[in-house]
């Protein structure tokens, strides 16, 4: 993974914080301007400040580090984390568990059964 899209991910991690790049430069005690670069991909960035931002940002160091795969087809879409996943299913109601259920039966079916369509 190259430094682009390490600070393609910084960047929006640090927007869904609602933080601007002076309130986390601030806390990273760097410029403005070096977090720009960082963003950008214009400079490089070591682990130790990778996972300084990941703890200001309350990001996995995992979320800044690992590629995102898309499916064919669908370039934009990136395949969510199983934690993110697990993490959704735990604020589901009881109805919404049974639903969901149900439908991961229906997959294991249809791919057993040789159709995915």
């Amino acid at each position: 993974m190259g430094f682009k899209e390490i600070g393609r991910k910084i960047q929006k991690a640090r927007e869904e914080s609602g933080m601007t790049q002076v309130d986390l430069s601030r806390a990273l005690g760097i410029t403005q301007a070096a977090l720009s670069n960082y963003e950008l991909g214009k400079r490089r960035l070591y682990l130790h400040q990778i996972e300084q931002i990941a703890g200001l940002l309350g990001k996995n160091l995992d979320f800044f580090i690992t590629e995102e795969i898309s499916p064919p087809g669908c370039a934009h879409q990136t395949i969510p984390t199983t934690e993110k996943i697990l993490s959704r299913i735990t604020r589901l109601h009881k109805d919404e568990l049974s639903a969901l259920t149900e439908y991961l039966n229906f997959l294991e079916w249809r791919r057993n059964h040789g159709s995915n369509e």
